[in-house]
């Protein structure tokens, strides 16, 4: 990729030559298309290695794009630095002590037990009961009837609880297991051996982090035929040591402040990391390559920039602008989190916030507006400012995938410009030569007509926007095994990628079917498409319909 290098070459250079101070821009097409360009291919180049938050590769973009914003004349929003740096917490790595013996019965740890993350690093010799799912209270289902001298003493407990509970108590298992796992701290548990002895599901992964105030227990899953291999040794004392660390990194936001003294102030955001060489965020596992990031999010981040050299030398003064990068938004949009929880800046002072995520794949004209319901603005805006010649899909809702749900759940209107998902998107082929730079220009050409309306007028009035129940944490259900296209604007739910080996794939469905019923649920758009699947029962088969061309198909999906 000797044009990578080049354009990185040409960033490196661009320091000395302007000295950072502030910079007159040609705002002409050609222009911006080739500082959109210069600043795409320097982000997703092989230097970057793919930008992983908590690497130097990161650290290596963030500094570039602080260098951009001081060429452009920003002021540094963290007091005399562009840079914010967070904590995050890195993969978990499993020791060499996570041992278990029953007996003269040695156990393997990862073929007869796991330590599940989030457990406490303990060495334990205990007896063990078996308390069933673990509830008290429920007719037919009290695990702890008849057990006495349960203090200090390991629990066996079962993972997933019947249907007929998770109907009667409103909860699933997943949702159950704070209350299960308290319970058990009451009753005097020294640890929690979990097990899947009396389902026909799937072992399922799990971090109890996410599911739990900490207990300094030991927390471990049991394989069948460990389970079984403890009842038969029931009265013997078990042998249990775990061992697990968890490093913190440090990740990093970098933003640039344009002051013009005004009441309130405009965030223009997007995240700058990506996945790196793939690892767990990759749609091509196995592959240890450059995930070069182009579309997501290199284009955002470039339109960030741009967004900032527009503004720097516009007669938009209304408002005061906030240009920020976001780290570690791939790990759980954790930068952003950090940033609208820091104090840093005074949320209370922001009238709204335009995230770009993803606008380096117009295709058709096709864009997604994600957030039109949180405000009542939005949409006439919208409506009035967008070209005739692109095909606006608007969505109401404020949260999702991508940063701007941290500044909605602050009481801030937010649009969230996106051009869709594709079949590059995490692989290594999402690289600088497919991104459509005069699409991005055009986007960002939107954007400005609506922050030219907006400014100088009353701060925008803030909705909520509904959340659609599930019936069941997204976590714990089962999922088809593919990635919608959130820019189609038609009845139903397009599919963007079947996943190769996934249920959608093995029933036979194919990329471009539009998914229109799931089993009696008429799917309509995203949100009853959603619905649809936390309706869902691991294991089960599924009806489900589509239109491909003007056919219409069925299929048996087994979950």
């Amino acid at each position: 990729m000797n044009k990578l290098r080049l354009f990185l070459a040409a960033a490196i250079l661009l320091p000395a030559l302007t000295g950072w101070s502030q910079t007159a821009f040609d705002l002409s097409r050609e222009a911006v298309i080739d500082r959109l360009k210069q600043d795409v291919y320097t982000l997703a180049s092989d230097e970057m290695e793919g930008r992983e938050s908590g690497t130097a590769s990161e650290r290596l973009a963030a500094d570039y794009i602080k260098k951009r914003m001081q060429e452009i004349g920003l002021k540094p929003l963290f007091g005399d630095s562009f840079l914010q740096a967070f904590p995050f917490p890195g993969e978990w790595v499993w020791g060499e002590g996570n041992t278990m013996r029953l007996g003269q019965r040695v156990f393997q740890h990862d073929e007869d037990f796991f330590t599940l993350p989030g457990s406490a690093n303990v060495q334990i010799q205990a007896g063990f009961a078996d308390v069933g799912l673990g509830l008290e209270g429920i007719p037919g289902y009290e695990g702890y009837d008849g057990l006495a001298d349960l203090e200090g003493r390991l629990f066996i407990m079962e993972y997933f609880v019947p249907e007929e509970v998770e109907t009667a108590l409103g909860m699933n298992a997943r949702e159950l297991l704070p209350h299960r796992l308290e319970l058990a701290a009451e009753k005097g548990a020294a640890g929690i051996l979990f097990v899947n002895a009396r389902s026909d599901r799937d072992d399922p992964r799990l971090d109890l982090r996410l599911v739990r105030e900490p207990l300094d227990i030991p927390l471990v899953f049991l394989r069948a035929g460990t389970y079984e291999a403890l009842v038969a040794g029931a009265g013997q004392p078990l042998a249990l040591s775990t061992d697990l660390t968890r490093e913190e990194q440090t990740g990093l936001n970098v933003a640039g402040y344009l002051d013009n003294g005004a009441a309130a102030t405009v965030v223009i955001g997007g995240h700058f990391d990506h996945v790196g060489y793939g690892n767990r965020g990759s749609r091509s596992p196995g592959e240890r390559a450059i995930h070069y990031g182009a579309d997501d999010n290199a284009s955002g981040t470039a339109g960030v920039l741009e967004a900032a050299r527009y503004l720097s030398q516009s007669d938009l003064t209304a408002h005061n602008y906030i240009f920020i990068g976001f780290g570690a938004e791939e790990k759980g949009l954790i930068g952003s989190r950090y940033f609208t929880n820091s104090g840093a800046y005074d949320m209370e002072k922001i009238n709204y916030m335009f995230n770009f995520d993803m606008i380096g794949r117009l295709e058709d004209y096709s864009l997604s507006l994600i957030g039109t319901g949180t405000s009542p603005a939005w949409e006439p805006l919208i409506d009035r400012l967008a070209p005739e010649h692109f095909n606006i899909r608007k969505s109401p809702g404020g949260t999702g995938g991508s940063d701007h749900t941290n500044f909605y759940q602050k009481d801030i209107p937010v649009i969230f410009f996106f051009t869709g998902t594709h079949e590059d998107y995490h692989r290594p082929g999402d690289t600088p030569d497919k991104v459509n730079y005069e699409g991005a220009r055009e986007i960002l050409e939107l954007a400005y007509a609506m922050m030219a309306e907006l400014d100088g007028q009353d701060r925008l009035a803030f909705s909520t926007t509904p959340v659609v129940a599930r019936g069941r944490s997204r976590t714990d259900a089962p999922t088809l095994g593919l990635m919608p296209d959130h820019g189609y604007d038609g009845d139903g739910l397009r599919v963007q990628a079947v996943i190769e080996n996934r249920p959608a794939h093995q029933a036979g469905m194919k990329d471009g079917d539009v998914i229109i019923r799931i089993n009696d649920t008429e799917v309509l758009e995203i949100e009853t498409y959603m619905e649809a699947l936390g309706k869902l029962q691991r294991g089960a088969v599924s009806t489900v319909v589509v239109k491909r061309g003007e056919e219409e198909l069925q299929f048996e999906v087994q979950l």
